[in-house]
């Protein structure tokens, strides 16, 4: 059986310190789901974006860029997602799971609860525990958080599939391709520290203390990153 084929589009990087010590965010998608895939990288801000031929899966990754600030290269990149979606697997991570909501006519917004940091816990919704995304996992589990932004409303058609009292659409589900999830598998404990301590100053900025609080709350989270490989089997 010849490997899967993943495309994944780069959709930011980390910041200048975490890149040195831990590499870009394809890196950690590739260490999370281990080898035996062959992956191939597209930059979705420059493109081109290419045909998805042959292709068994797109993931997008997450970036400090934001859909409430929409760019040319954003709406480009929804279009695409959506239409890649009708016939090949896509997950999307973070601002994936933002640029997805959005293109498929839901609304992101600026979190009023402020920032999501650290390691937190998501419960599966009803669809959430029979969806193969999340076989095998317990109905709450933790997971790496970092962002500002959310899915406010699930996109027309979308079913929720998990949530927390932070974030409403902690992920969701829309057709048998699409899937969106806010927190990130592919952040280890380390990885998710290191970037709670670059984004310090802008944690503390939205609420004094949440650098630190963000900090003290991290430990690993094995079950959001199987959350990952459930992707690469299941779909």
């Amino acid at each position: 059986m010849s490997p899967k084929r993943i495309l994944i589009v780069r959709a930011g990087v980390p910041g200048p310190v975490v890149m040195a010590r831990h590499g870009d965010f394809v890196r950690w998608f590739e260490d999370t789901v281990g080898p035996g895939l062959q992956m191939a990288v597209v930059d979705g801000v420059q493109g081109p974006l290419p045909a998805v031929t042959g292709c068994d899966g797109v993931v997008v990754t997450g970036s400090f860029d934001s859909v409430t600030r929409l760019s040319p290269w954003m709406e480009a990149l929804g279009r695409w997602l959506v239409e890649v979606g009708q016939t090949v697997p896509v997950l999307g991570v973070c601002f994936g799971h933002q640029l997805l909501g959005h293109a498929l006519g839901g609304r992101v917004e600026r979190n009023p609860l402020g920032p999501e940091a650290g390691t937190r816990e998501i419960e599966l919704t009803e669809a959430g525990r029979e969806d193969p995304l999340f076989r095998g996992l317990s109905e709450r589990f933790l997971a790496q958080e970092s962002h500002e932004d959310q899915v406010a409303h699930a996109p027309p058609g979308a079913v929720v599939l998990a949530r927390n009292g932070h974030s409403p659409v902690q992920a969701f589900a829309h057709g048998p391709f699409i899937r969106g999830i806010q927190f990130h598998p592919e952040f280890s404990g380390e990885r998710c520290r290191d970037l709670c301590r670059e984004e310090a100053k802008q944690l503390d900025a939205a609420r004094p203390g949440l650098a630190q609080e963000a900090e003290a709350s991290i430990r690993e989270a094995p079950e959001a990153s199987q959350v990952l490989r459930n992707w690469v089997r299941e779909f």
